[in-house]
């Protein structure tokens, strides 16, 4: 039951802070190698040894830490083999895993990973379960490019949650839905389930869900070519994010910020904002290589040589710098 309650403790904590998400976990790690096999049962106890091995896996990948959470989850199949082989247990560290190759870059290989995952939970007739696996996959997928697929599993994983359980999960899902819908081009039908869903937001009631709420709204006035009012919400946003802490996604929004600025040709305004983010970045230890990609945006805007295409390639670097932290 100790075990139990750290892990939990570790995976909400991961949402909040990461230090303490791998402390939680590193001591689960220690008592489930303490546990008596004579009174549990060597199975038993191999088992919580691998779930523990695999939830401190998953807050190093929160901790940016991606060779140690490689080791620990390395560390948790080998207790899962041991252990019997547990199917429930298997599932947890494949999900774990997807997590840590989305943080790798390697989206395709994540999606596969949960394939068994939802084999397993639609044979044992886990609807929330399956529904949870369905949606990681849609998320790997989407970071692949592959948003029509995305949009179709997210929508399978959604019709099968239960809501009450993972409220949060709920809010999650929805919001990627609503961005994907936007990349493919359906800009009309994501700002009507944008606002559908906006109540969803409030009954959470968590601040930063709702500002990054207000930056997907932004970001789909943009594509819809309503300048002014998406750049009175990306501004707001961006202010919103850098009182938060989260500078990174303020630079994204930044980002965002500077296609319309490029789009008007206002050079002046490039320049602005570039100089503007610098301090932020320059602020945190944990972001080189963001700096050092933002860098390359504030000298092609000095030099007022910005394009789309360098605009997206930035965002690219720092969106894979932003997944690595991802919780999950």
């Amino acid at each position: 039951m100790v075990c139990d309650l750290l892990l939990e403790r570790s995976r909400e904590a991961g949402f909040t802070d990461p230090g303490l998400a791998v402390e939680l976990a590193e001591l689960a790690v220690v008592i489930s190698g303490r546990l008596d096999t004579e009174r549990y049962g060597e199975g038993l106890v191999e088992d919580f040894q691998a779930r523990a091995w695999a939830y401190l896996a998953n807050a190093l990948r929160i901790s940016s830490d991606l060779r140690k959470a490689e080791e620990a989850l390395d560390s948790a199949e080998e207790h899962h083999r041991r252990g019997g082989e547990d199917a429930y247990t298997g599932a947890e560290i494949l999900s774990f895993r997807a997590s840590l190759r989305n943080a790798q870059g390697r989206y395709e290989e994540a999606a596969a990973l949960i394939d068994p995952s939802i084999k397993l939970y639609r044979e044992a007739r886990d609807r929330h379960r399956e529904g949870k696996a369905l949606i990681q996959e849609g998320t790997s997928l989407s970071y692949a490019g592959r948003h029509a697929r995305a949009i179709r599993l997210v929508r399978q994983g959604l019709a099968k949650i239960d809501i009450f359980e993972e409220p949060r999960l709920l809010v999650s899902a929805r919001h990627n839905l609503i961005g994907y819908l936007n990349e493919v081009g359906r800009h009309e039908e994501a700002l009507r389930s944008l606002a559908e869903t906006r109540g969803l937001y409030l009954q959470l009631g968590e601040r930063t869900p709702l500002v990054r709420l207000r930056w997907l709204e932004g970001k789909i006035l943009r594509d819809l070519g309503r300048a002014d009012e998406a750049e009175a919400a990306l501004r707001e946003v961006r202010d919103e994010l850098i009182g938060l802490g989260l500078g990174l996604d303020a630079a994204l929004v930044s980002l965002d910020l500077a296609m319309i600025f490029l789009d008007r040709g206002a050079a002046g305004e490039l320049k602005r904002l570039a100089a503007e983010m610098i301090p932020v970045f320059e602020s945190r230890d944990d972001h080189h290589k963001a700096l050092a990609a933002f860098l390359l945006f504030q000298k092609a805007a000095e030099a007022e040589s910005v394009t789309l295409g360098l605009i997206r390639e930035v965002v690219t670097s720092l969106e894979q710098t932003r997944r690595i932290g991802e919780r999950g």
